[in-house]
């Protein structure tokens, strides 16, 4: 089967999609959504009963399929979102109305008053510390029994418990070897009951032949282990004498299904930890609620502050660091940050809207920022539309809380379809300062990626504009549609300069074992990349991707317009790597204007 026929049929079932959404909207019911002036008591059926909160769209049980959910323009959120899903033939869409800026959704809080900010030192500043008080027992938060024990990947933990004269038990933990992530080894108790919006801090003594920092959630006793709680303040610091350690916990879901995990896995091997007195109980919190790790600082809509991994590494005007234990963002300045900026948002790593499990929905004309995980991030998306939305100032979280050391890795990117994604459609978007990916489909384990388009899209100032890898011999990648997009400056974005891995590339293709085929790049305009335009240096199986019909262009020419299989090409060996791979039939090597390309905003 050709390209040529795959991409005819793709764009024939994306055309058919959005006129049977629209069709499909014509009887729908309507919904209206209001920051300011809503109320979520109120019916929500026209503008002058809108409701007020992402959380009533999120959980509204008068949502049905084929249902249009309308955002007052001019207004923003500091939530995240979850849509609901529709139907095949009766999508529910999210879009506007009223005049103005696109209705937008941030992650982030603020940092913009002065009394916000401590003054702890010369040219350093910290948000105000949180206080936590004690306004009960926990109930039955912890439930019952005994903890448990659980160790994968090759962790050796041997669990003894020491009873003092009065009954009292004391938990010993024998790693030989601890694994190398925090999940390889797991101490739980469950199941117990949470209610959302109430607060519990845990707290024991706990002592380590080693230094060692751990930390614990609040989640579902089961798969798919979903987090019913943030963490508000706290991890778990130990040496060789005994302290007493806490940690702090939000719930934000009713369940009767919770479980206390505290993460064992990763540490030094052959440690010995010991932990005693464990007791719960409910607590108020006067906080910023960061309640995960703050990735990224914008100040003033426009720069990015330097995140920086500890306070000795703070030393320039803009750095600053999220110290987790205290929950207080630290930051370097001559004088208080927020008399410096008008505007500080803290981007807090989360999803602005996670798509997981949803099928059949359409997003129009939303703009999201200011998120320091994904934009819209999630697995097994089906039938979803992104049509006409601004993503921007993106990523920067720590992804795997390794607190700077280890890998490194810092979210995000502005679409990512996790794994498991079908028939979906990415157009006439646009995207920018986005830390890694601006569009992505990835995956790892066995999956299943198929009829993906991305069409029509600007994207500038991000790491890559379009990524994509598949890991597993037994996923399926196929009919994947790359086609007439503008893409300007990759690697030129506010991560760039603060990443370990820099990577600058327009198109970035990291290692696939999926089983390929129909993957195709045509029309698109690769302008401008700091290490190259184009990067796949593996082999794909069985097929490689179809580059056709994409102009090229770099203003510097010292750098190579492809790097293909480890070789660099440059401007002057662009026709070796066509003749030599058989790529880019009717492509163009062109001056592009990307100053004029990029809109002012």
């Amino acid at each position: 089967m050709s390209y040529p026929y795959i991409f005819r049929r793709l764009r024939f079932f994306a055309a058919a999609f959005a006129f049977l959404a629209l069709t499909s909207f014509a009887t729908a019911a309507d919904y209206y959504v209001d920051a300011t002036r809503g109320d979520d008591l109120a019916a929500g059926t026209s503008p002058s009963t809108a409701w007020k909160t992402l959380e009533r769209v999120s959980t509204a049980p008068e949502l049905a399929p084929g249902d249009v959910v309308k955002f007052k323009c001019g207004e923003y959120w500091r939530e995240g979102f979850s849509p609901q899903s529709g139907e095949p033939d009766k999508p529910i869409l999210y879009t506007s109305y009223g005049q103005g800026a696109k209705p937008s959704f941030w992650r982030s809080i603020a940092l913009d008053k002065e009394e916000y900010w401590l003054s702890v030192g010369e040219n350093l500043w910290a948000t105000r510390p949180t206080t936590v008080r004690t306004v009960g027992d926990a109930g039955a938060f912890l439930g019952g029994g005994d903890w448990s024990l659980h160790q994968e990947s090759g962790a050796k933990v041997k669990q003894t418990i020491k009873r003092s004269k009065t009954g009292e038990k004391t938990y010993v933990f024998d790693c030989e070897s601890c694994g190398v992530s925090a999940n390889h080894i797991q101490w739980c108790k469950g199941s117990f009951p949470v209610e959302k919006g109430k607060s519990y801090r845990l707290s024991f003594d706990v002592r380590s032949t080693k230094p060692v920092v751990f930390h614990a959630k609040v989640m579902k006793n089961g798969a798919p282990w979903t987090q019913y709680a943030s963490v508000v303040l706290g991890q778990f610091k130990a040496d060789a004498e005994f302290s007493r350690q806490s940690a702090v916990f939000k719930t934000t879901a009713d369940a009767g299904d919770a479980r206390v995990t505290v993460y064992l896995g990763g540490l030094p091997e052959d440690v010995t930890i010991e932990i005693a007195n464990v007791e719960a109980e409910e607590v108020a919190v006067d906080s910023f609620d960061f309640g995960t790790d703050v990735g990224n600082i914008i100040l003033d809509g426009s720069k990015a502050a330097f995140k920086r991994w500890t306070l000795d590494d703070l030393k320039a005007q803009d750095d600053f660091c999220f110290e987790k234990s205290e929950g207080r963002v630290w930051f370097y300045s001559k004088e208080n940050p927020a008399k410096v900026y008008k505007s500080l948002e803290a981007a807090t790593m989360r999803h602005i809207v996670d798509h997981s499990n949803v099928h059949d929905v359409v997003f129009d004309g939303i703009d999201l920022r200011y998120g320091a995980a994904h934009g819209f991030g999630g697995t097994n998306s089906k039938r979803m539309i992104i049509r006409n939305c601004d993503i921007s100032w993106i990523g920067g979280g720590d992804q795997y809380g390794q607190g700077g050391s280890g890998r490194r890795v810092r979210y995000g990117n502005g679409v990512e379809f996790w794994s498991d994604a079908e028939d979906n459609l990415v157009e006439n978007c646009r995207f920018w300062e986005v830390y890694d990916a601006a569009i992505t489909n990835q995956g790892a384990g066995e999956n299943v990626e198929r009829n993906i388009t991305y069409r029509n899209n600007l994207i500038w100032n991000c790491e890559y504009s379009f990524e994509y890898w598949n890991r597993d011999e037994k996923s399926i990648t196929e009919n994947i549609l790359f086609i007439d997009n503008v893409c300007l400056n990759a690697g030129y974005g506010w991560g760039h300069v603060q990443r370990p891995d820099k990577n600058g590339r327009c198109v970035m293709f990291y290692s696939n074992t999926a089983q390929t085929k129909n993957f195709v790049l045509k029309g698109n305009v690769f302008a401008n990349a700091t290490e190259s335009l184009v990067r796949s240096d593996v082999d794909w199986t069985p097929e490689q991707p179809i580059f056709t019909e994409n102009t090229y262009w770099q203003d510097d020419k010292e750098l190579p317009y492809v790097r293909w299989r480890g070789e660099n090409y440059l401007e002057k060996g662009f026709d070796a790597w066509r003749e030599q791979e058989g790529q880019e039939k009717g492509a163009k090597i062109k001056k592009i204007d990307v100053d004029a390309l990029i809109p002012a905003l």
